[in-house]
């Protein structure tokens, strides 16, 4: 869960906090939130070469490479009540 306020952002897991970034500055190097962000959900695989040989076939090989999203939910609060 990413909670974000105007103030600051909350991250948790499983309802456990583990990540408060509070704002302290307008400055955008301290805190970057005053803008537009997309939702990017990835897997990476590929080996260790990055990129440089091409992809490791090795690193499709197994069990280990599955990614499950059960669901994504984004939500906007009126930021009157948060």
């Amino acid at each position: 869960t990413v909670e974000w306020r105007p103030e600051v952002v909350i991250f948790a897991c499983d309802g456990v906090i583990y990540q408060v970034f509070r704002k302290e500055s307008d400055d955008p190097a301290l805190w970057p939130f005053n803008q537009e962000f997309y939702l990017n959900l990835n897997m990476a695989v590929g080996g260790n070469w990055g990129g440089v040989h091409g992809v490791a076939e090795s690193a499709f090989s197994g069990e280990g490479q599955i990614m499950e999203i059960d669901w994504v939910r984004i939500e906007q609060r009126d930021l009157k009540w948060a």
